[in-house]
């Protein structure tokens, strides 16, 4: 039996008749499944601690879904690491949740790595929290390849301490249906959040993206600058709210979406929103979504390049900064040759 639940919600609601400020999901009928790989031993503590939601800074239906039928748990308080994920034939599903721990002074590097194999339908709810303490630094990579039969859901908190850094890039590259959601709270007095995410939607993919970014501490500041591509009968919505609270005097913050339609068959539609309790503040937000530049297509076109390489140059080009974060040279190149085959080369 399949259910409906809620995420992507608008904190600061517009006309209904838009139809944006929420989405709906659908999801098939899930089971506790086990998976190859082994969860973390966690206190109960801890677990209360990573599914409380006190100020509701995440979809409680999705905070719910993880709860009961989480089979991966993992949490991470030092060091590097790299976690490949797969939903396979035989684990169609998947339901995990990390809770990322950086105490005072730490440094934590994180890549997920998402991947599915071409067969049966396949489930996917990943649940994110990070709790960056004064003084600490996370730098959080999704890399998201999962094949065209699936439905997934990536829910990411932040709460960052007093000149705590946090750095979070998404590579969103697969799923039929993808939904993502992000909330960070910049808590303390000069608190860094950066993101810098990429996505391309073909065939008949729906990408569904909201990023809510409130600042509370004194001096802090937030950039968010989303890359995208659409081609075919993709669609695509971008809802981003950026909020200064009382109390987040000389902050600066910055929210900018850009997309690439390679076809006129596409759909974008892109919300920002830019709310303010206090005066001496610095708020930005840009989005914008329009063919190549069709002068820019003709000068590369005039040094050699055919068309549909030309279109591929300049998508690379926008795909570049968020890419090349990564240090890993072996995922890298694998990203590199997923972009190539979306554009057809």
């Amino acid at each position: 039996m399949q259910a409906l639940i809620k995420s992507n919600e608008l904190t600061f609601k517009t006309f209904n008749y838009l139809k944006v400020n929420e989405s709906i999901i659908e999801i098939p009928k899930l089971n506790k499944n086990e998976l190859n790989k082994t969860s973390d031993k966690i206190e109960k503590e801890t677990l209360e601690k990573f599914y409380e939601n006190i100020y509701g800074e995440l979809p409680e239906d999705i905070l719910k879904l993880n709860k009961e039928y989480c089979n991966l748990f993992k949490v991470y308080q030092e060091g590097n690491k790299i976690i490949n994920l797969n939903t396979s034939e035989f684990n169609n599903q998947l339901i995990d949740s990390h809770y990322i721990l950086a105490e005072k002074f730490e440094s934590i590097n994180i890549i997920l790595d998402y991947t599915s194999d071409e067969d049966n339908e396949k489930f996917r709810s990943s649940l994110i929290k990070i709790h960056a303490k004064d003084e600490s630094k996370v730098n959080l990579f999704i890399i998201q390849d999962d094949y065209e039969n699936q439905i997934s859901l990536e829910t990411i908190y932040a709460e960052i301490g007093e000149n705590a850094v946090v750095n979070v890039n998404q590579i969103e590259l697969g799923s039929n249906k993808l939904y993502t959601y992000f909330q960070g709270d910049l808590k303390g007095k000069h608190s860094l959040l950066n993101i810098d995410s990429v996505y391309f939607g073909s065939g008949k993919n729906n990408i569904d993206m909201l990023y809510n970014v409130f600042h509370h501490g004194i001096k802090s500041k937030s950039e968010i600058v989303v890359n995208g591509a659409l081609k075919d009968k993709a669609k695509k919505i971008f809802r981003s709210t950026l909020d200064f609270k009382k109390g987040s005097a000389q902050s600066v913050g910055s929210e900018e979406e850009y997309t690439i339609l390679l076809d006129d068959s596409v759909s974008s539609l892109s919300v920002p929103v830019l709310l303010s309790h206090e005066d001496d503040v610095e708020g930005n937000h840009a989005a914008s979504a329009g063919n190549i530049d069709r002068e820019l297509l003709f000068y590369i076109m005039s040094r050699g390049f055919d068309e549909d390489r030309a279109k591929s140059l300049i998508v690379q080009s926008k795909f570049s900064g968020a890419i090349n974060n990564i240090k890993d040279e072996k995922i890298k190149e694998k990203i590199w040759n997923k972009v190539f085959q979306r554009m057809g080369e």
